[in-house]
Protein backbone atom coordinates (compact mmCIF):
# COMPACT_ATOMS: atom_id res chain seq x y z
CA UNK A 1 0.00 0.00 0.00
CA UNK A 2 2.89 2.75 0.66
CA UNK A 3 3.90 2.30 -2.92
CA UNK A 4 0.81 3.70 -4.19
CA UNK A 5 1.40 7.65 -5.40
CA UNK A 6 -0.53 10.30 -3.09
CA UNK A 7 -1.94 11.72 -6.30
CA UNK A 8 -3.63 8.10 -7.30
CA UNK A 9 -5.03 7.72 -3.72
CA UNK A 10 -6.87 11.11 -4.05
CA UNK A 11 -8.17 9.98 -7.28
CA UNK A 12 -9.26 6.08 -5.91
CA UNK A 13 -10.63 7.84 -2.89
CA UNK A 14 -12.58 10.30 -5.35
CA UNK A 15 -14.02 7.51 -7.44
CA UNK A 16 -14.89 5.60 -4.26
CA UNK A 17 -17.31 8.50 -2.94
CA UNK A 18 -18.94 8.64 -6.64
CA UNK A 19 -19.64 5.31 -6.68
CA UNK A 20 -21.05 5.51 -2.74
CA UNK A 21 -23.32 8.62 -3.80
CA UNK A 22 -24.44 6.87 -6.86
CA UNK A 23 -25.39 3.48 -4.28
CA UNK A 24 -27.43 6.04 -2.03
CA UNK A 25 -28.65 7.69 -5.24
CA UNK A 26 -30.52 4.32 -6.43
CA UNK A 27 -28.26 4.64 -9.39
CA UNK A 28 -26.33 0.78 -8.40
CA UNK A 29 -25.50 0.29 -12.41
CA UNK A 30 -23.26 3.76 -12.31
CA UNK A 31 -21.81 2.25 -9.08
CA UNK A 32 -20.65 -1.35 -10.48
CA UNK A 33 -19.34 0.37 -13.40
CA UNK A 34 -17.22 3.18 -11.07
CA UNK A 35 -16.43 0.07 -9.02
CA UNK A 36 -15.07 -2.81 -11.69
CA UNK A 37 -13.49 0.78 -13.32
CA UNK A 38 -11.39 0.99 -10.37
CA UNK A 39 -10.77 -2.63 -9.74
CA UNK A 40 -9.56 -2.99 -13.43
CA UNK A 41 -7.08 -0.19 -13.34
CA UNK A 42 -5.67 -0.65 -9.67
CA UNK A 43 -6.65 -3.97 -8.64
CA UNK A 44 -9.08 -5.04 -5.90
CA UNK A 45 -6.22 -5.51 -2.85
CA UNK A 46 -5.32 -1.95 -3.77
CA UNK A 47 -8.71 -0.38 -3.58
CA UNK A 48 -9.48 -2.41 -0.71
CA UNK A 49 -6.48 -0.62 1.46
CA UNK A 50 -7.28 2.48 0.52
CA UNK A 51 -10.48 2.27 1.52
CA UNK A 52 -9.34 1.02 4.96
CA UNK A 53 -6.10 3.52 5.13
CA UNK A 54 -9.20 5.85 5.10
CA UNK A 55 -11.55 4.06 7.60
CA UNK A 56 -8.60 3.96 10.11
CA UNK A 57 -8.08 7.79 9.15
CA UNK A 58 -11.41 8.83 9.91
CA UNK A 59 -11.43 6.92 12.89
CA UNK A 60 -8.55 8.36 14.41
CA UNK A 61 -10.14 11.89 13.68
CA UNK A 62 -13.17 10.82 15.72
CA UNK A 63 -10.39 9.63 18.65
CA UNK A 64 -9.17 12.65 18.87
CA UNK A 65 -12.30 14.74 18.62
CA UNK A 66 -13.91 12.37 21.44
CA UNK A 67 -10.84 13.06 23.68
CA UNK A 68 -10.81 16.87 23.41
CA UNK A 69 -14.68 17.23 23.55
CA UNK A 70 -16.65 13.89 24.55
CA UNK A 71 -19.54 13.33 22.65
CA UNK A 72 -20.63 16.41 21.81
CA UNK A 73 -17.39 16.71 19.23
CA UNK A 74 -18.52 14.13 17.46
CA UNK A 75 -22.07 14.59 17.39
CA UNK A 76 -21.24 18.52 16.56
CA UNK A 77 -23.14 19.64 19.57
CA UNK A 78 -21.32 22.78 21.19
Amino acid sequence: MSDIEPADERAILDQLRKAQAAHHGGDQQTANAVLDQLFAEHGRETIEAVRWRQANDQLAADVNLFSMFGAAGLIGDD
